[in-house]
């Protein structure tokens, strides 16, 4: 998979060409407008531009080593609760289901070049959340929540639904406090908590108080809520669609269909594995099971897996409350509880649409991690109270298990197969899609020949505008967008308005505009400047302004078929 991560022109763009702007001295939400996440992350990665070098390179061996360090404390932490076998798939699961996975022919869903870095850090940032937290309720040292309160006070500079789902871990873990110990005690940790939370949001306040006012820098802080506040967004068809919200129906039944099924073969073996083998018939019907399951498993589709991950999830954290009606939870059971109720609200932003690709790569890991434990620990030890042989038992999940995780690499390998050809050169190598044709060129060689012109015919100050996306050729070529909008995707019309962006385009006019064909399909519009709510009025203003001189590929936004178009202003014209 190596260089073979992103997408090249959906959504990673921004994610090397803002912190290349911050490392040049824009301010982010001054003179960049980022709509899907908070400013943690872009100002983490402007540092790691600032001292290492702004590359593609940089960020990925960043990501490279983040990703190591949530598999390293997952594993820990499952291989304390539970045995070598269980915490062992554990992380084998996280890295071949998630971590480097590409089941679409969009990248950007894995750990290594994420749609957006904010849900890998916020991600990492819950991890160790949910471990010191773990570290308090087991050994009562002040310091943890100190630790967990930080985290927290990042998390919430970084997505939503990943604050939320820490919000959750936390209140757990305090609520299991006040049943366990003096109040006096936990209030102390709680406001440690809550103090140390301030802390990384008091600092980049101030930051942002150095060129706004308090009002816009307490915004800026809080930025990652936007687009929660929004209704617009809210009800775009492409988010309707997200949470599965336009057929609930069949997702909620989907969901309860794949959730029975699985119960009703667990149920199956776990009374299968009661039987005595001393008689031939019942070892071949135990065969006869277990190959069964096997082919099952082969032929089942795992895209669809993550559909019943909200009632296991449930299932586990029931087990749990049902433990702590006789006994408080075993110190080793701490973090699979935390864990399970992290994994149960981080995939609220699924809604009915539970899965494991897509979105899913990060929403629906630790809910998947659960169901490993439920299957592989949890439910095992409940059932060998009442003869099940838990061997056999988990033998053959983690067996069907094996088949399903092998079907999933080999369906991200068909991808990565296929992304052999280059885009740029040195640290900042891409390998993009093959031409599907010799007539029809690919997005990644189309972008690739875009940028060897730009750096060839303009020089190094020229400043530049892709639409309607496109913010890696600015980065590759490191020519700057003087306007505050690096993207005009139908989410960021929503949020900051049509009217407002045409005005600062013209207002900030580029020396070059760049046509890209990128479908709309998913929002359910026409190509970009064909429809009056989707770039029609500057589109009008840049074909009156500029003029087209150089074209690559077919024309953009007449037939579908990739191409780029590279337009110049005229003399003078436009200039405001």
């Amino acid at each position: 998979s190596w260089q073979r991560w992103p997408d090249v022109l959906i959504d990673f763009g921004p994610q090397l060409y803002i912190p290349w702007r911050i490392t040049q001295g824009a301010v982010l939400y001054r003179d960049i407008l980022y709509l899907p996440g908070g400013p943690c992350s872009q100002y983490f990665n402007a540092l790691l531009f600032k001292l290492f070098g702004a590359s593609f390179l940089t960020l990925t061996l960043a990501n490279l080593a983040i990703t190591a360090g949530i598999v390293l404390l997952i594993y820990r932490r499952f291989l304390a609760a539970t045995d070598l076998l269980t915490a062992t798939t554990i992380a084998l699961a996280i890295l071949l289901v998630f971590a480097f996975a590409q089941y679409e022919t969009i990248g950007n869903y894995s750990y290594i070049s994420p749609y957006c870095h904010e849900a890998l850090h916020g991600l990492a940032l819950s991890v160790l959340t949910v471990s010191v937290l773990t570290n308090w309720l087991q050994k009562h040292r002040l310091r943890s929540t100190i630790g967990a309160g930080f985290c927290v006070g990042l998390i919430f500079m970084t997505k939503p639904e990943i604050f939320l789902a820490a919000s959750v871990v936390t209140l757990s873990a305090f609520i299991f406090a006040f049943r366990s110990r003096p109040k006096a005690t936990v209030l102390k940790s709680l406001a440690a908590f809550l103090l140390s939370a301030l802390l990384p949001l008091l600092g980049f306040l101030f930051y942002f108080h150095q060129t706004e006012n308090w009002t816009t820098s307490a915004r800026n802080v809080a930025f990652a809520f936007v687009p929660i506040i929004e209704p617009h967004l809210v009800k775009d068809a492409y988010y309707q669609w997200c949470l599965g919200l336009d057929q609930p129906g069949w997702h909620f039944g989907k969901m309860w269909l794949q959730f029975l099924a699985l119960a009703a073969i667990v149920t199956f073996f776990a009374v299968l594995f009661r039987l005595k083998t001393d008689a031939s018939w019942k070892r071949l019907l135990i065969v006869i099971a277990t190959v069964t399951l096997l082919a099952a498993s082969s032929a089942f589709s795992w895209n669809d897996s993550g559909r019943c991950l909200p009632l296991l999830s449930l299932s586990l954290l029931a087990i749990f409350l049902w433990k702590t009606r006789s006994h408080p939870l075993a110190p080793s059971e701490m973090f699979p509880f935390l864990w399970a109720a992290f994994g149960f609200a981080l995939l609220a932003k699924l809604g009915f649409f539970s899965r494991i690709w897509h979105y899913g790569f990060i929403l629906a890991m630790p809910a998947f991690v659960s169901g490993i434990y439920l299957l592989l620990w949890s439910l095992p030890e409940i059932l060998e109270r009442f003869g099940t042989r838990r061997r056999f038992f988990c033998m053959a999940f983690l067996l069907a298990l094996a088949f399903g995780v092998f079907r999933l690499v080999n369906q991200t390998d068909y991808h990565y197969q296929h992304r052999n050809t280059p885009i740029a050169h040195g640290p900042d190598r891409i390998m993009a899609y093959d031409n599907i044709s010799e007539s029809d060129l690919s997005a990644g060689a189309g972008l690739g020949q875009a940028v060897e012109w730009m750096e060839k015919n303009t020089v190094a100050k020229t400043t530049l505008v892709v639409l309607p996306e496109g913010a890696m050729v600015n980065f590759l070529s490191r020519r700057i967008n003087p306007t505050h909008y690096h993207g005009w995707s139908p989410p960021e019309i929503a949020a900051f308005g049509q009217a407002a962006m045409t005005k600062d385009f013209r207002e900030h006019c580029p020396d070059y505009v760049m046509f890209v064909q990128r479908d709309a399909l998913e929002y359910h519009l026409k190509d970009f400047g064909r429809q009056e709510q989707y770039g029609r009025e500057v589109m009008t203003w840049i074909l009156d302004n500029y003029e087209v001189i150089h074209q690559i590929g077919a024309e953009p936004f007449k037939t579908g078929r990739f191409g780029v178009q590279i337009l110049k202003r005229k003399n003078g014209k436009g200039v405001p």
